[in-house]
């Protein structure tokens, strides 16, 4: 992880995520962090583009972004070039914009839980990143005191193993970190004997090496068996693969990646299955 996209929106969430990110990228060796904000000063009212933010609130915004940049500066070591951007544009486009210029390993920001109808449709920006994103991402909990993992867990429905296993190097975690690697099973599923054991194949080919210990839940709701499970097990980072759905899709079902994150049992590394 040499390259690394901080966002913030000067919240205390996202200063748990500097806090992270400080830790981890000491260990990582990282080389260069970039401190992103983006707000949008164009709304849509009755069809017309309206521009609401005026120089005054971008004056404004500048000067909360160095307030914050100096805050969190002695946070990392001086061998770290830390920078700092701010742009007028849409979120997910400009980290996108962001990770492709500046050859981005991963994108870090908090999140903390919402609750009824604006979490259904609207979501954070955790949530619709998720969706958008085509680098790895680190969701920082609100509910996890930041430290270099220890536990991490591995969720998985035995599906595409060998493909998901291919999309990340998990010795920058696992090795890294000096971590214990646990390995859930965490979904019932119809299939043939072959093709279990084939996938069973794949992850014990991939996984052995880090001396897992492999365990299997059976729980009505995935993502409180997780929780559960990450809890007794002090996990302190889950991963989770996930699938792109696009916009309308991701109004009407929530995946798994997104209920644990809405849930902050721990922090979660979503690392995309569908990269641009």
């Amino acid at each position: 992880m040499k390259r690394i996209l901080l966002l913030t929106d000067f919240s205390e969430n996202a200063l748990l995520a500097a806090k992270q990110i400080a830790l981890c990228a000491e260990a990582w060796k990282t080389e260069k962090v970039i401190i992103y904000h983006a707000y949008n000063s164009v709304t849509i009212v009755e069809n017309e583009p309206i521009v609401v933010v005026n120089d005054e609130v971008k004056a404004a915004k500048e000067k909360e972004l160095q307030e914050w940049y100096d805050q969190v500066r002695p946070l990392f070591s001086p061998q770290v070039e830390l920078l700092h951007k701010m742009e007028d544009i849409d979120l997910p486009l400009g980290v996108n914009d962001m990770c492709k210029s500046e050859a981005i390993d991963l994108v870090a920001l908090g999140i903390t839980g919402q609750t009824g109808f604006a979490k259904i449709l609207v979501g954070s920006n955790a949530i619709t990143l998720m969706d958008l994103c085509n680098k790895p991402m680190l969701i920082v909990s609100h509910k996890v005191i930041p430290a270099l993992p220890k536990n991490v867990l591995a969720t998985t429905d035995l599906k595409e193993v060998d493909r998901k296993l291919a999309l990340f190097d998990l010795d920058q975690v696992l090795e890294t970190f000096s971590a214990q690697l646990y390995v859930l099973n965490v979904a019932q599923r119809e299939s043939s004997a072959a093709d279990l054991a084939q996938e069973l194949k794949h992850l014990h080919e991939r996984l052995d090496k880090y001396k897992p210990i492999y365990d299997y839940i059976s729980h009505d709701d995935i993502t409180m068996g997780i929780a559960e499970y990450a809890k007794e097990k002090h996990i302190d980072l889950i991963l989770s693969f996930h699938k792109k759905q696009g916009l309308l899709a991701s109004l009407f079902k929530t995946s798994i990646s997104k209920k644990i994150a809405w849930n902050g049992a721990a922090n979660l590394l979503v690392i995309p299955m569908d990269k641009a």
